[in-house]
């Protein structure tokens, strides 16, 4: 045995020397480092009159300093792009698509190709058996052309919740799973968060979303998630909730936590907002003409 123990010790160092490596890999990702935010602010107001009750804002995928919106219910079935002066850049009609109750989109690239989702979801009686989204194509926009007008193509998903008719406002893609969150909007609350993977081609049934989470948050007006995955605001009509997670965690890991409330600026009625390219800055609308565009930013030096 006597001769053995030389063997034995290096086995031992080289045994500690490996340990914090082993250790660090056995380690689950470190979560994203918290946001500090700053005083919210009004940007400008939008050019485009039509834009009178603004329910859902994205950030392009495709043309960098331009951002897109939708009005609430009783418009045509059309989407406006502007940028962060409030200049009119243009104005799609949306065939093959109906406007029963547009309350949010969302923005994001598959395939390497850049969408937006429009979410004719609300139902303020909750009766409705099916919901639609609507998978549009974005368009490439010249920022420096000004009163564009045109048509785009949807492709429509109906899909209906496991548990009966919810009415809903808020709807954001995870980029990397590209799952489809939707809160449900209840008085006094809690919400439900629901989920709806990467549908297939062209479904021929009525894609089912389950439920995931509950948020102990009354009335949900929108929600995105961040272009790296890593966060999820959920806003209100007062402030919005911010969610993160680890490269490695499920949004059910996440938003069965407590979030961290964010301060919004005062609006008439906020029902819009997304992260902009940098994943972290938030941008809102408000209903009302002229419709107020409003950054959150990051605070300096942060």
């Amino acid at each position: 045995m006597a001769g053995n123990r030389p063997a034995t010790r290096t086995a031992l160092v080289l045994l500690l020397a490996l340990s914090p490596a082993l250790l660090a890999a056995e380690r689950p990702a470190a979560p994203p480092v918290p946001v500090e935010y700053g005083q919210g602010r009004q940007l400008c107001t939008l050019a485009n009159e039509d834009v009178d009750e603004s329910s859902g804002v994205a950030c392009s995928r495709l043309t960098p300093g331009v951002f897109w919106t939708h009005n609430d219910s009783g418009d045509e079935p059309r989407v406006f792009a502007f940028n962060a002066k409030g200049d009119d850049l243009a104005a799609f009609d949306i065939e093959g698509a109906n406007a029963r109750d547009w309350e949010d989109m969302a923005s994001f690239t598959r395939g390497g190709k850049a969408y937006l989702l429009l979410a004719d979801v609300g139902d303020n009686a909750a009766e409705r058996d099916n919901c639609t989204l609507y998978l549009v194509p974005e368009p490439r926009l010249d920022p420096k052309k000004r009163g564009v007008r045109g048509k785009l193509k949807a492709e429509a998903i109906d899909f209906r919740y496991e548990d009966g008719p919810h009415n809903c406002e808020a709807v954001a893609v995870d980029p990397t799973s590209k799952a489809i969150l939707l809160v449900t909007k209840i008085m006094p609350g809690p919400c439900k968060v629901y989920a709806l993977h990467e549908p297939p081609a062209r479904p021929r049934e009525p894609l089912v979303a389950k439920a995931i989470a509950t948020l102990k948050l009354p009335l949900v007006t929108a929600m995105d998630v961040s272009p790296d995955g890593l966060r999820a605001v959920v806003l209100t009509y007062g402030n919005a909730y911010e969610y993160t997670r680890r490269p490695d965690e499920k949004w059910s890991d996440a938003f069965a936590r407590q979030p961290r409330m964010v301060p919004m600026p005062p609006r008439r009625q906020g029902e819009a907002i997304c992260y902009g390219p940098d994943a972290k800055t938030l941008y809102l609308t408000s209903e009302g003409s002229p419709c107020p565009f409003l950054e959150v930013p990051v605070k300096e030096g942060k």
